[in-house]
């Protein structure tokens, strides 16, 4: 019996989606999984995304969950094999559901969940609560990715004001910057001792950012306020650099366009012209520039149309 149970355990991990997960180191006590530069696909069960972790003296603090259970599941397996502790806090930057459909695995283990109000209004509230099967990711990773994925409610929520917490000797500071940004729940998460910064989606790199939930203005400004932080490790939603200049091509790509969309709309170029007048292909070789530059300049043309000096 022993060694039919051992065989059905087999099957079982044999079934299950492989995330391939190796944590990368990027600066002291702090590792991410970087996901893939390209749209969420079956194939790659949602590992688009970046999950970060911060070891500290007693426990580890989780940043953006990943995409699904089994992510969750094995990522904490592989920050396991680094130092055997447990998983105190996850920090969840916004609603986009790839950055925290993992959340179920960690509070399976005790953890605290902290993450935006939005996500408590539009997510997990009770006059608005989401099921699984009606997220994107579940729409387009396999079953066997999806599997054991549940949405489960914040332990505590953050605005624009300040929330504070200091766990094994590292503090923590995370903060809403603007009103609407990428989206109009963006959370930053600043370690101060460390000098580094976790961006959430309001900074891509090695690819094009979407901003279909968000504003081209607050994004900008949130971006001077990040950099304003000083800080030496900048870590991003998306992409691997994570360096002081980890801001630089998003904030130049989203500059550009501000500049040429409001030229177009000065010159009564109208919505039906305006993705052929601002291609800006320079960026053509950025991942992600087929699938999202054209929508990002109906975004800002949106956005810009009715735009004056003083909304900034």
């Amino acid at each position: 019996m022993r060694g039919f149970g051992l065989f059905l355990l087999t099957l079982v991990s044999l079934e299950a989606f492989d995330y391939h997960l190796i944590p990368q180191k990027v600066t002291e006590d702090i590792y991410c999984f970087f996901g893939k530069p390209e749209m969420i696909t079956k194939e790659n069960g949602g590992n688009m995304v970046n999950s970060c972790f911060v070891k500290t003296e007693e426990s580890y603090v989780v940043v953006d969950s990943g995409p699904t259970h089994e992510y969750a599941k094995q990522a904490y397996e592989a920050m396991q094999k680094i130092a055997s502790l447990p998983v105190k806090y996850v920090i969840t930057t916004h609603t986009h559901d790839d950055h925290w459909l993992g959340n179920s695995f960690y509070k399976q283990q005790g953890a605290l969940l902290i993450g935006p109000r939005e996500y408590e209004q539009s997510i997990a509230g009770k006059a608005y609560s989401m099921k699984p099967e009606q997220t994107r990711i579940s729409q387009i990773v396999s079953k066997d990715a999806f599997k054991g994925t549940e949405i489960v409610p914040l332990d505590q929520l953050v605005g624009q004001s300040l929330y504070k917490f200091k766990e094994g000797g590292v503090d923590f500071e995370i903060k809403q910057l603007v009103p609407k940004a990428h989206t109009t729940s963006d959370l930053i998460v600043f370690l101060p001792q460390k000098r580094a910064v976790f961006t959430g989606d309001l900074v891509f790199n090695d690819r094009l950012t979407s901003m279909r939930d968000g504003s081209i203005i607050g994004n900008l400004k949130a971006i001077e306020i990040l950099e304003a932080l000083d800080a030496d490790t900048i870590i991003t939603g998306h992409g691997r650099r994570t360096d002081r200049d980890a801001t630089v091509h998003q904030k130049a790509y989203q500059r550009e366009m501000k500049e040429k969309v409001l030229e177009a709309i000065d010159e009564g170029v109208g919505m039906e012209r305006i993705t052929e007048t601002v291609p800006m292909e320079k960026y053509k070789n950025d991942a992600m520039y087929k699938a999202l530059h054209k929508r990002n300049v109906l975004d800002a043309y949106s956005e810009l149309e009715m735009y004056e000096e003083e909304d900034e």
